[in-house]
């Protein structure tokens, strides 16, 4: 970990110039947190994806010395209940050496920030592993708290 890291970090909005990188944080997050090997190809279609089509969302990413260092992804949940979106927190990634520096609460200040300018954002929203204990603590000392949702899903395996 480098001192004064959070001083020299630049949050900026990621391009198609950074799909492999982007691509390359989700394999090893997926990896590291479910111990799941992804398919690169449909990963790095489905990070083009994202990229070209801002109606699904955006990255960000921390840049230290013009070397990317985290990201976290945006998409967003429209809630008729508030008439407005939620944005969901998502492929949150730090580079295993700048991890507890403050890197993902820099981007995490950037997107709070950026959202409350949103009139049409209610609120951030996010989910990670029940076990992911490091993950839980840093959530809460941003302000955030566990709601009353348990999420369920149905998973269709129809990406070859």
């Amino acid at each position: 970990m480098i001192n004064n890291t959070m001083e020299n970090i630049i949050i900026r909005k990621a391009t198609l110039n950074d799909i492999e990188s982007i691509a390359e944080f989700n394999y090893n997050l997926a990896l590291e947190t479910e111990n799941k090997t992804l398919n690169r190809q449909i990963l790095t279609k489905g990070v083009e994806s994202i990229l070209i089509d801002d109606n699904k969302g955006f990255y960000v990413l921390a840049l230290l010395n013009n070397k990317v260092i985290g990201q976290l992804m945006i998409t967003y949940e429209w809630s008729d209940w508030r008439n407005a979106n939620f944005w969901w927190i998502q492929s949150v990634y730090v580079v295993p050496e700048y991890r507890n520096s403050g890197v993902f609460k820099t981007l995490f200040e950037y997107i709070k920030k950026l959202a409350e300018e949103h009139k049409d954002v209610c609120g951030l929203r996010l989910y990670t592993e029940q076990n992911n204990t490091n993950a839980i603590i840093a959530y809460k000392k941003l302000g955030m708290y566990q709601s009353n949702y348990l999420m369920f899903e149905l998973e269709f395996n129809n990406k070859d």
